[in-house]
């Protein structure tokens, strides 16, 4: 009963959205990571695309990022490879202007005729 007033408590607490926690996102060197761990294991890509019930074709691709890996694939190559696809990115803060006005067409036009 406890678990379930807590579990209640922590979804109904005010949540601030702009702050949001560090997401995963696939690294930018997907390629290289999965090419460098089936190298080092000594598999061939159609070793690998059996291992993970994938054409030889995709493994390729998937190597040379010609194509992104779906997040149900992601997992498989994680587990299958021994290696981490997903990396943490913390969300960028942006500043709010607090200047002046952004300048219109008016402005512009006033501008060229002083």
């Amino acid at each position: 009963m406890a678990e379930r007033l807590e579990r209640r408590r922590q979804r109904m607490a005010d949540r601030d959205i702009y702050s949001s926690p560090a997401s995963e996102e696939l690294a930018v060197d997907f390629g290289r990571r999965i090419r460098q761990a089936r190298e080092a294991r000594g598999w061939t890509q159609a070793d690998l695309g059996a291992k993970l019930n994938e054409r030889v074709s995709v493994v390729a691709k998937l190597e040379s990022q010609t194509i992104v890996p779906t997040d149900e694939m992601i997992p498989k190559m994680e587990r299958t490879l021994g290696i981490t696809l997903r990396e943490k990115v913390e969300s960028v803060a942006v500043k709010k202007h607090t200047g002046r006005a952004p300048m219109t067409l008016g402005d512009l036009i006033r501008t060229d005729e002083e």
